[in-house]
């Protein structure tokens, strides 16, 4: 199975999805159902690079078909593919090819094995943010103790919240600082079929109550000498994490790309309808509807430079960023527009418009969130 297969058997997916809009939409939880519908089309092959049998060549290769695998699935459902759009950021680090001696060795073992469990079917996640950090992961409070000297198997302890997929997913990365360091590295969980009662050292604080993106299970964890991996390149996840490009944040914004192409279908074709039907449009609906088809356009724009930059090697941090804040904005403005046009049924389950609006809120908090995001933004805005 090859990446433009995966993609082909996506709009199939979404059109079911699509179809089951007002119950999906009415969901608190995920359903592992829809997370096998992914495997079995091959989606988390996507992530993983060739020579260990997934689909992913490089940025300038794959980026464009998972940023369209997700912008199109979103348009069914926007919470699971949120969800599952952290598999394929968070495998970013084991993409770096080599490391620096006396490393590599673990290094090419480690990397094996992790990508092993995604063709043998593990979905992977991640659980970082903490409560209290601004989603600033340098404020992670966490600590990781090593079994035994100069081992990678560690234990976790500390609070965490915001994992995406959780009861879904078989591995979940995060940051925690190691004992008798200062600075927090990169760790991943086992989390299969682990109790949430803390009896083995995972218990759960919070279910996730979203008022958008509602069945994504960002629930909060407390952990206590939890089993966790260091990466095999330790003190150095900052390189590692570079290695995805700023890929996270335009599979988020995919998402939500996703979310504004099924709104702007919707409100046309009830604005086609009720054309048909003989009703006419006030001029407040007509000025909306062209302000959102404005807004719209200007998503796409933002949308297509994110991924040219990926295709043409110039990508920089900032652009991302820039389209990422940009379209969480336009987004929000467009939702707000159709809901405000289309009247009081926006406030109805018999309309999917003020659910959309809600889901797409949630792009300015993901990481990094609205404060972290400008503070950025202003720092690279002077840079030379």
């Amino acid at each position: 199975m090859n990446a433009e297969q995966i993609l082909e058997k996506a709009p199939s997916v979404a059109k079911q999805w699509a179809a089951q809009r007002e119950e999906r939409q009415q969901r608190t939880k995920a359903d592992p159902a829809d997370y096998e519908t992914l495997r079995s089309i091959g989606v988390p092959l996507l992530a993983v690079p060739v020579e260990f049998g997934g689909t992913w060549q490089d940025l300038s290769r794959s980026a464009r078909t998972i940023g369209m695998m997700l912008r199109t699935l979103a348009q069914g459902d926007p919470s699971i593919t949120l969800a599952s759009s952290m598999h394929q950021g968070v495998l970013a680090s084991w993409r770096v090819p080599t490391v620096p001696e006396p490393y590599n060795a673990a290094w090419q073992k480690q990397r094996s094995e992790v990508f092993g469990t995604v063709t043998e079917g593990a979905w992977w996640g991640t659980i970082v943010s903490e409560p209290g950090s601004g989603g600033d992961t340098g404020k992670t409070q966490s600590l990781c103790v090593p079994d035994s000297p100069d081992s990678l198997k560690y234990r976790l302890s500390g609070q965490k919240h915001f994992g995406s997929g959780s009861g879904l997913t078989s591995f979940m990365t995060t940051r925690a600082i190691p004992d008798g360091e200062s600075t927090p590295d990169l760790f991943f969980m086992e989390v299969r079929e682990q109790p949430w009662d803390g009896s083995t050292g995972i218990k759960l604080a919070a279910e996730w109550k979203g008022h958008g993106m509602s069945s994504t299970n960002s629930h909060a964890f407390e952990f206590t000498n939890f089993p966790a991996t260091r990466v095999a390149w330790p003190g150095h996840q900052a390189e590692l994490m570079a290695g995805n490009g700023s890929l996270g944040g335009m599979s988020f914004t995919s998402v939500i790309v996703g979310v504004v192409d099924a709104a702007m279908d919707y409100t046309r074709n009830w604005l086609k309808t009720n054309l048909a039907n003989g009703s006419s449009l006030r001029a407040f609906q007509q000025v909306e509807w062209t302000m959102a088809e404005q807004e719209a356009w200007l998503i796409e724009q933002a949308w297509e430079s994110g991924m040219r930059s990926f295709e043409n090697n110039t990508l920089e941090r900032r652009t991302v960023l820039l389209a990422k804040e940009n379209v969480a904005r336009l987004a929000a403005s467009v939702l707000d527009r159709l809901c405000k046009l289309s009247g009081g049924t926006a406030y109805t389950k018999y309309s999917p418009l003020g659910t959309w609006l809600q889901d797409v809120r949630a792009l300015g908090y993901l990481r990094p969130p609205w404060a972290l995001a400008f503070d950025n933004m202003f720092n690279m805005s002077l840079e030379e």
